[in-house]
């Protein structure tokens, strides 16, 4: 008989779930639970070396992970209302924290305190038409690490957050206090968002962090992170070489030695729904105040509902990047999302996502990624 190990977070959760479910009438569960088979494949012809890699997997393609969510909210009297949510994700094998805060509602707005979306994060990616945080062809986003600190798909583990009581009906303002821990440094942010729920969209937000000794402001690891391929070139594997800078494309824009340097995010998106298709854009910019490190990536969408329970989604995006040093490089890419909607809650889905750099250490240099995907997604 096979033995599933839990660690002491999943058993904790569990045994929260059953405690609260029998004494909490209104309690929200919901998760998502996404497979696919994946097709990976990578390209590097760095001057140094020529190599490349192709991987056949299972991954959570539309999902950033497979997730499990409980969450409420109770009614204190006087229309004050406690609210709380906790999750856990499933990532490599193990049950992991993912978002917990808790917090109050009423008329004065609302206050959450604990692991929270970033505001950035939360207006900004709402409106990719694809769904894929997780790949590539959103340029300056891949799984492991976006580039753009304000829009890693991770949540602000240590936080407190206030939405002001909306002073106009389709207005909403965020802002959030982010404290220092031993992987981020103090940050901020805010955004503020104009809609009327069904045809337009329209948001501004920001995020300020200040980095760490010996953090880095970089490109993105282009979605090659995870890849376990042989070593070819100084024992590391074409993923590692690409994540750490070592393959001639060197993607650092900034290396902070003594730390305290804030980096500065702030993007703007909207889209507008005309009916036989949503249009989508919106442009983030990140850059390390004094210096020249830039990075600026435009993207530009639709959404199309083909036929009944048939939806495609199309988002092309280009991030230009400047090193502190003066120099210039660029990731372009493409994603495309089909789905075919079984129910509200399942889909089936093909998914392609494509992504390349040019302009590396030396003439020449380029790198490219791509990522094809059959997978079924479920939400509850």
């Amino acid at each position: 008989m096979r033995q599933i190990k839990l660690n002491q977070t999943a058993i904790g959760f569990l045994m929260a779930l059953g405690l609260v479910a029998t004494a909490h009438a209104e309690v929200k569960i919901s998760g998502a639970v996404d497979y696919s088979i994946e097709q990976f494949t990578t390209k590097t012809n760095p001057g140094m070396f020529d190599a490349s890699d192709n991987v056949v997997r299972m991954s959570n393609t539309l999902a950033n992970y497979n997730y499990f969510s409980l969450s409420g909210k109770e009614s204190l009297g006087s229309q004050l209302n406690a609210t709380y949510e906790f999750s856990i994700k499933y990532d490599n094998g193990a049950f992991m924290p993912y978002l917990a805060h808790v917090g109050l509602d009423g008329g004065f707005g609302k206050l959450k305190i604990g692991s929270q979306w970033r505001p950035l994060f939360t207006a900004v990616a709402a409106i990719d038409p694809t769904q894929l945080s997780a790949t590539p062809g959103f340029a300056g986003a891949g799984k492991s690490g976006t580039g753009l600190s304000g829009l890693a798909p991770e949540p602000n583990k240590a936080s407190i957050t206030y939405n002001l009581p909306s002073p106009t009906p389709g207005m909403f303002v965020q802002v959030q206090k982010g404290q220092a821990s031993d992987t981020q440094g103090d940050n901020y942010g805010a955004h503020i968002i104009f809609t009327d729920g069904k045809s337009f969209f329209v948001t501004y937000a920001l995020h300020n962090e200040k980095m760490l000794a010996g953090s880095i402001f970089a490109a993105s690891a282009t979605g090659t992170n995870g890849i376990d391929s042989t070593p070819v070139f100084g024992g590391l594997t074409l993923g590692l070489l690409t994540v750490v800078g070592q393959n001639g494309l060197n993607h650092r824009l900034y290396t902070s030695a003594a730390g305290g340097e804030t980096r500065q995010s702030s993007g703007v998106a909207g889209s507008y729904d005309f009916g036989s298709f949503k249009l989508v854009t919106g442009k983030v910019t990140e850059r390390v105040s004094g210096t020249d490190a830039l990075l600026a990536m435009h993207v530009l969408g639709l959404k199309i509902p083909l036929v009944e329970k048939i939806n495609l989604g199309y988002l092309y995006s280009k991030a230009e990047h400047t090193r502190s040093t003066g120099t210039e490089f660029s990731i372009s890419g493409s994603k495309v999302l089909l789905t075919y909607d079984f129910s509200k809650q399942t889909s089936l889905y093909y998914a392609q996502g494509k992504q390349k750099l040019d302009g590396g250490t030396a003439a020449g240099n380029e790198f490219s990624s791509a990522i094809s995907a059959l997978g079924l997604r479920h939400t509850f």
